[in-house]
């Protein structure tokens, strides 16, 4: 048995994405069986004096632990009455693109309602998993999955694509329940556009059109609503649909004491050099010993990236198999002579660089291809 203390947070890092809570023995013990049945990795969350007997966490109270269990999980099964959960997540939702998947179900297993992050973060579907899994009856709400229209943010998650804006997502569904065809056009340039296409096809079926085209020759919307799926930074329209595919990550080195201006100009003209938009970024990247760099670690903050720090035995091997130039200067600095096109490939997990090493003022950049699915 392991307890919860109220005045400590529950979990210092995410073992299991997926938690199933209850409040009641019987509800217990149906989240044991849930779990047995579609969540194997799942963590059941039991109040201590109604426990099921099986592998689980303890609380006394649930509402001093349900912030931790909104933040540190993308899906939350709770099994107790729907007001009661309502309440409790109230100050914790912030946004589709943030909170976790909530599903509530009674504790005698008949209805399994989607409440929360439906699309993006899964709650539909799982709903549906689980109703199959118990012979219950699933509550779904969403105005297009009632009427079985296609929903882009629902591709989106399917195909781990990011919404560049979700005001668009919102016209475009209502579009989509309104009856209205909306058409897809997929970026040549993408490494898996042909499987893309595919995927969008079967997604749409005949609510709409899919090309693999050109996006810079797309004309103006004319008050059409359309989905783009490119990693490109093309024109914006009211009526267009971004979708993101996470394509390159960047390799950046800079000198000690670079200022964060001068790293995000590099960024910038190495991005137009690509036409690449900032969002399709996976990850930024640099040595272990640039972990500290203040500018570097603004400019990271400011473009809303992520940045992974490699050591110099992780980047050595690299340099070496794809047969690297060195700059001597930087080797007899900190060990190795190449920063930002080994960090590059590393974070991508490719050997494919989109820019080989660029030099602008105090800072190199390098960009690399993700490998596609």
């Amino acid at each position: 048995m392991k307890e919860l203390e109220s005045d400590a947070p529950m979990i210092e890092a995410k073992k299991n994405r997926t938690a199933i809570l209850s409040v009641s023995e019987r509800g217990a013990r149906l989240g044991q069986r849930i779990k047995s049945l579609v969540a194997p990795h799942a963590d059941c969350y039991e109040k201590e004096n109604r426990p099921s007997g099986g592998e689980a966490l303890y609380f006394d109270s649930l509402k001093h632990h349900i912030g931790q269990i909104f933040k540190d999980y993308d899906q939350v099964l709770c099994i107790m009455a729907l007001g009661i959960v309502v309440r409790m997540i109230a100050p914790y939702i912030e946004h589709k693109s943030k909170d976790p998947a909530i599903v509530v179900m009674d504790e005698a297993g008949h209805h399994v309602i989607s409440l929360l992050s439906g699309h993006l973060g899964g709650a539909n579907e799982w709903t549906q998993s689980i109703s199959l899994a118990i012979d219950a009856d699933p509550v779904i709400t969403t105005a297009t999955d009632v009427n079985g229209l296609p929903a882009p943010d629902v591709l989106a998650r399917h195909e781990h694509l990011l919404v560049d804006d979700f005001h668009t997502l919102v016209d475009v569904n209502s579009a989509v329940v309104a009856g209205e065809s909306v058409n897809y056009y997929i970026d040549e340039t993408l490494v898996d556009a042909n499987r893309l296409r595919d995927a969008v096809a079967l997604h749409i079926g005949t609510h709409g059109t899919v090309q693999v085209v050109d996006v810079f020759t797309l004309p103006k919307t004319d008050g059409v609503r359309r989905v783009v799926i490119t990693d490109k930074g093309i024109p914006e329209y009211t009526e267009q649909l971004i979708l993101r595919p996470r394509t390159y990550t960047m390799g950046i080195g800079c000198r000690r004491d670079t200022p964060k201006e001068l790293i995000l100009d590099a960024i910038t003209q190495s991005l137009q050099a690509h036409k690449l938009s900032p969002k399709s970024i996976v990850t930024a990247a640099s040595v272990i010993v640039k972990q500290d760099e203040v500018g570097l670690l603004e400019a990271v903050n400011e473009l809303g990236w992520a940045i992974h720090f490699y050591t110099q035995e992780e980047i050595a091997p690299v340099i070496e198999e794809q047969d690297l130039k060195e700059s001597t200067f930087v080797k007899g600095t900190i060990g190795v002579g190449n920063v930002c096109e080994t960090t590059a490939l590393l974070a991508a997990k490719s050997r494919t660089l989109i820019q080989h090493k660029t030099i602008y003022p105090k800072t190199t950049v390098a960009i690399a291809q993700v490998t596609s699915k």
